[in-house]
C-alpha cells in the first residue's frame, strides 16, 4: 500500500511538471507570435477638438523608406483599413491627425517612437506637415 502511494505521488509530480512545461512553452510561443512582421496597425485612437491622435505600431524592426511608409499610413487612414481600429466618420470630421509610430508594441512603454507625423485633412486633401525621425 505504501508503494502505491509513492507511485501516485510520482505520477502527480510528473503530470505537474508536464503542465508547467506546457504553460511555459505556450507563453513563449505567444511572445513570438506578437513579434511577427507585417502591416502597421493602430493601437489607440483619441479625438479632441477635431484633432485625432493615433498610436501606430509598425510591426517591423526597421522602416527602410520613411516617405513610402508615411504614404502607406495615410492610405490606410483614408481607406480606414487598420485591423484593430475602425474609425467612425459620421460623428466628427477631423482637421488634424497626429500619429506616433513605434516599431513594436513593447516600444510604447519605453517611449521610443520611430516617426511622428502631423497632417491636415482640410478639403479632403492630406498634407503632411511634419515628420520627425
Amino acid at each position: 500500500m505504501e508503494t502505491k502511494r509513492k507511485i501516485r505521488r510520482k505520477w502527480k509530480l510528473v503530470v505537474a511538471v508536464v503542465l508547467v512545461v506546457a504553460v511555459m512553452i505556450g507563453i513563449g510561443l505567444e511572445g513570438e507570435k506578437r513579434r511577427v512582421e507585417g502591416e502597421p496597425d493602430v493601437i489607440s485612437s483619441m479625438i479632441v477638438n477635431n484633432e485625432q491622435y493615433l498610436t501606430v505600431v509598425a510591426n517591423r524592426n526597421e522602416i527602410e523608406n520613411e516617405e513610402e511608409f508615411t504614404k502607406l499610413l495615410i492610405k490606410m487612414y483614408e481607406e480606414n483599413s487598420f485591423h484593430s481600429v475602425k474609425f467612425s466618420t459620421d460623428l466628427v470630421d477631423t482637421e488634424m491627425v497626429y500619429m506616433e509610430v513605434y516599431s513594436w508594441r513593447d516600444g510604447i512603454k519605453k517611449g521610443r517612437h520611430r516617426l511622428k507625423i502631423e497632417m491636415t485633412t482640410k478639403n479632403a486633401k492630406y498634407c503632411i506637415l511634419f515628420v520627425d525621425i
